[in-house]
């Protein structure tokens, strides 16, 4: 008897139509005894549970884009779950974002198996680590129009990706084609979001030129305070537009020019602060959003002066020195950065850190190279370093410093008077692949409370850096 037969005897009732066990489900019920239709009854439910379900008349053809990325080595699998999950290890601190940038820059995946596991590291890092949005929950929408996170942007299909890749795709086509660069930003615009367009405005300050300002100016308007903001920073960068000429005039009102010395007189520059300026951190804001928005050229000329002159004449105004020093990396004017960083304030580049590098337009990996190679002294303050320091630097540069501000941050790190595991962890994370091996031979030593987790980190970089090892 089947399930379907015996529920239906039992429906109609057993007094007419008694109940026979047979076949399968009947075999060894005696049809006489008290409860038999209970037993094939039960029988009927639990063969009816495990049945297969009915197949779809219509199968869907549709198939997730092929990944052809190599799954990363098989020594590094444990190593990895060591590092970003389970108790004590969290999926976002500047290791977790190391390793996912370490995986995207190597070319190679997780293993499927470990990504239920690494849940929590997946969906922070979902970007780079090109896991399909069934298993990272990344942006809704990609997947279905056929761009998958592992291939590469081109004009056709730049729109479709996440913010952050987007910004960077326009900033590195801005160094070869400003002009259709600027032509793709115009038509998008108009359908992303505040923060998004934000983004792409920023990567539109690589480049930066005269050509730009009718978009620029037709964007002053924007509904977004914090678009208005980035679009009146970079007309400002813009020699001859009225955002340019009002930065500058309220510049000048506040720096005073004078002259020192008996012999060999010298002229002075002061800067007067606003009076409702009282705190460190409200003075940095202030000095970023005042300076930050002009040229360092244009301000000097306004002095009658070289970039260089004025830094003479500012030589004891710590504060004016930021502010050039901000008007600086405006205009990518690297030299005169590098002359304030190691020549008079060694501590330039944690100012910089207060509001991040993205509101001075540095959105590609080579710009922020550039910035830390000037801002960075090679010689560090080796006692004062800390963990907030290096974690913002790190989060900052979004990827490694060059090979010799990495090691000045990493020997600091390992001679301050705050060493901490996650002070080591954050300087081993922006150390470059040049680094790593040394790195590793000096934590050995350490305690593993303290260099532990860094440790981990540097020997998993090196062995992606190393690929597959031959089984």
């Amino acid at each position: 008897m089947t399930p379907a037969a015996i529920i239906e005897a039992l429906m109609q009732g057993t007094g007419r139509r008694p109940l026979h066990p047979a076949g399968v489900l009947g075999e060894g019920i005696d049809p006489g005894a008290e409860g038999t239709p209970a037993r094939m009854l039960a029988l009927a439910v639990l063969a009816q549970l495990y049945d297969l379900p009915a197949p779809p008349t219509v199968f869907d053809d549709a198939a997730a884009a092929p990944d052809g990325r190599p799954i990363l080595p098989a020594a590094v699998r444990p190593m990895i779950l060591s590092l970003v999950s389970g108790k004590g290890n969290p999926p976002d601190d500047p290791a977790a974002f190391a390793l996912a940038q370490g995986l995207e820059r190597r070319g190679v995946r997780l293993h499927p198996f470990d990504v239920p596991r690494l849940a929590g590291f997946v969906r922070k890092h979902a970007e780079m680590l090109g896991v399909a949005p069934a298993e990272g929950e990344v942006e809704a929408g990609a997947a279905a129009t056929g761009w998958a996170m592992w291939e590469s942007l081109d004009e056709t299909n730049w729109m479709l990706a996440t913010p952050a890749r987007k910004a960077n795709f326009i900033a590195d086509l801005r160094v070869t084609d400003p002009a259709g660069a600027r032509a793709l930003v115009e038509a998008q615009l108009p359908l992303e979001k505040a923060e998004v367009r934000l983004r792409l405005i920023d990567a539109l300050g690589a480049g930066l030129s005269s050509e730009d300002r009718p978009l620029l100016e037709s964007l002053a308007a924007d509904r977004a305070p914090t678009v208005k903001r980035a679009v009146t920073r970079l007309l400002a960068r813009l020699p001859g537009t009225g955002a340019a000429e009002a930065q500058i005039a309220e510049l000048l009102s506040r720096i005073t020019q004078g002259s020192t010395g008996l012999l060999r007189r010298r002229v002075t520059l002061s800067l007067q602060m606003p009076a409702n300026v009282k705190s460190a951190t409200a003075e940095i804001d202030w000095l970023a959003t005042n300076f930050g928005g002009i040229g360092c050229s244009a301000l000097a000329r306004a002095f009658d002066m070289s970039p260089e002159a004025m830094l003479e004449a500012a030589h004891d105004d710590g504060r004016l020195l930021r502010g050039i020093a901000f008007s600086a990396c405006a205009e990518r004017n690297w030299p005169v950065i590098s002359a304030i960083a190691n020549g008079r304030l060694a501590d330039l580049w944690t100012c910089f850190l207060q509001t991040g590098l993205g509101s001075f337009g540095l959105v590609t990996q080579r710009e922020r190279s550039d910035w830390a190679s000037a801002a960075i002294p090679t010689r560090l303050n080796l006692s004062g370093l800390d963990r907030y320091h290096v974690s913002a630097l790190h989060a900052a540069m979004e990827g490694p410093l060059p090979l010799a501000q990495a090691r000045a941050v990493f020997r600091a790190a390992t001679q301050s008077r705050h060493i901490g595991a996650d002070l080591l962890t954050a300087a081993v994370a922006l150390m470059p692949d040049g680094g790593l091996e040394e790195v590793s031979q000096t934590l050995a030593p350490l305690p593993p409370d303290i260099a532990g987790r860094a440790r981990l980190l540097a020997d998993i970089l090196i062995r992606l850096k190393e690929g597959p090892r031959p089984s």
